[in-house]
């Protein structure tokens, strides 16, 4: 992912909201559906947040995190930024995406062709080869988003995801 803020504010996703931020940088973070998901799992996953916050944290809800976790969290991944994981995880991550087989196109079963109600020729989603990559492989995680929602959330005084 050569740019990985280029569509945040374009596609749907995950609005993150500073409770009592203590600097401009805990008013606010933003990530795209397809960014978000994979930094909350990692996030959950190096701090060790229970399973029902990090299903809530999955879904524009408003869940809380308080002050004192929001901080641990940033001072956490700060942690690791710092000493090369987060890198080491971006780049195995984008190792095991790239690994992935393509998949056989559900939309023209494989053909490259479609005859329906809404093509009639080339495949638009296959373009005509008949596989696809796998539907993981829409999701990004890269170390600026772990750059700044670390920053986010040591300042933002708690904060609530929508």
């Amino acid at each position: 992912n050569s740019n990985p803020k280029a569509n945040k504010e374009k596609i749907m996703g995950m609005d993150v909201y500073g409770v009592k931020p203590y600097t401009k940088a805990g008013e606010y973070f933003r990530a795209n559906v397809w960014s978000w998901h994979p930094l909350w799992d990692y996030v959950c996953d190096v701090c060790g947040i229970d399973d029902d916050t990090r299903r809530s944290g999955h879904y524009n809800n408003g869940h809380r995190i308080d002050k004192d976790a929001a901080k641990s969290m940033g001072l956490v991944l700060l942690s690791l930024l710092k000493s090369g994981l987060v890198q080491k995880y971006v780049d195995h991550s984008e190792k095991e995406l790239a690994a992935l087989p393509n998949e056989q196109c559900k939309h023209c079963k494989g053909t490259g062709q479609r005859n329906d109600e809404y093509v009639q020729g080339t495949c638009n989603v296959c373009h005509g080869t008949g596989t696809v990559r796998p539907f993981d492989t829409n999701y990004s995680f890269c170390v600026e988003d772990v750059e700044e929602f670390a920053e986010f959330a040591k300042q933002s005084g708690g904060f609530e995801i929508y």
